[in-house]
């Protein structure tokens, strides 16, 4: 039997490295998955039923522009004297290990965080993953290649606001940062949060901030204008916290967070108090994370390494429907004006109609 719930099935193109999200956007009027494989390759699919298009990326551009990187060897020039040092050769994946899209004035593109050994050299105590941005129809880099991560990249996600459109990317290490892309990668915060967390980032009240958590017992808000933390920690939690979302809920600013204990938790921005206990269902890690507003109630969609994406309703904390069962959960999206999740499996990826996972 069909379930009613979903939209849209895709099994085409098979990646050899999956990521832990496969992003979608609107390319064209056409809904396609983004994804890059482990050569460097991007690869875009129609969700309609359509081909799969290959778009190689522009990796010969991916050095930065900072010649310390040059003078120091932690990037190779195409001048290098016998017997200087070589950079550290890397699988094209370790430039572009976590992805997300946006859209920079007007066009699409895919935006990057690079793996610890992105900017490494054997020979030196430096590393760290860039992050870049490229033209998702042509795969050329669009900007200068944003450094300042002593490790890898493990959360990064976007914001629009009335500076720009903001990147906002965590690393291994804890450390926040954040850029005005539409400003030409102008750095705008750098903050310490939780090491090796999750981070997830909105507009609030005008201002973007972003919400990290990690191997603290606690989650922390942050106004990536000023750099401040927004208020105390919000406690209750337990460590390890792997997905953060930040949302409206019956007109207060409600932070939800989850992880390895599998809960879910729920915050008021405002009081930094929990909202309620904490909601109960899955039976292993919360892994993602995403949030929508359907018919006025503002809903959960999470999935965990249990191999399940439940949907939940924000106000009351409980679990709305049957989980989708054999899915991951990779976003939750808007598409023509229509909220979905979409997940990915053994046998392709599956977009989700969550006007019909709530009623």
């Amino acid at each position: 039997m069909t379930d009613v719930r979903m939209m849209g099935r895709f099994s085409g193109h098979s990646h050899t490295r999956t990521h832990e999200t496969t992003p979608v956007v609107e390319l064209d009027g056409v809904l396609v998955t983004v994804s890059v494989d482990e050569d460097g390759t991007l690869w875009t699919c129609d969700l309609s039923g359509g081909e799969c298009v290959k778009r190689p990326l522009e990796l010969d551009a991916a050095g930065p522009e900072d010649d310390w990187y040059y003078e120091n060897g932690l990037w190779d020039k195409d001048d290098l004297d016998e017997g200087e040092r070589q950079r550290l050769e890397l699988e094209a994946y370790e430039l572009v290990s976590v992805l997300t899209v946006a859209r920079l004035d007007g066009r699409p593109v895919v935006v990057t965080g690079g793996g610890r050994f992105d900017l490494s050299h054997p020979d030196l105590e430096s590393m760290g993953g860039a992050v870049r941005v490229w033209d998702l129809r042509t795969g050329r880099k669009v900007g200068k290649t944003l450094t300042g991560h002593g490790l890898g990249v493990c959360s990064l996600t976007t914001v629009v606001s009335d500076q720009g459109l903001i990147a906002v990317s965590s690393s291994e290490e804890g450390t926040l940062l954040a850029w005005n892309l539409s400003r030409g990668g102008e750095r705008v915060a750098e903050i310490q949060g939780s090491y090796n967390g999750g981070m997830g980032a909105a507009l609030v009240g005008g201002r973007p901030v972003a919400a990290t958590g990690g191997e603290d017992d606690f989650v922390q808000v942050w106004d990536l204008l000023t750099g401040e933390q927004t208020g105390k920690n919000l406690t209750g939690v337990e460590a390890m916290v792997r997905a953060i979302a930040i949302t409206e809920v019956d007109g207060r600013t409600v932070v939800v967070a989850g992880g390895d204990d599998s809960a879910l938790y729920r915050w008021d921005l405002v009081s930094q108090e929990p909202i309620g206990v904490p909601m109960s269902g899955h039976t292993d890690s919360i892994q993602a994370l995403g949030t929508a507003t359907v018919a006025g109630r503002t809903i959960a969609v999470t999935g965990s390494n249990d191999s399940t994406t439940r949907v939940w309703d924000l106000v009351s904390g409980r679990q709305i429907g049957d989980p989708f069962t054999g899915h991951d959960l990779q976003m939750v999206a808007e598409v023509a004006g229509t909220p979905v999740a979409v997940t990915n499996s053994e046998d392709g990826i599956r977009v989700w109609d969550l006007t019909q996972a709530t009623r």
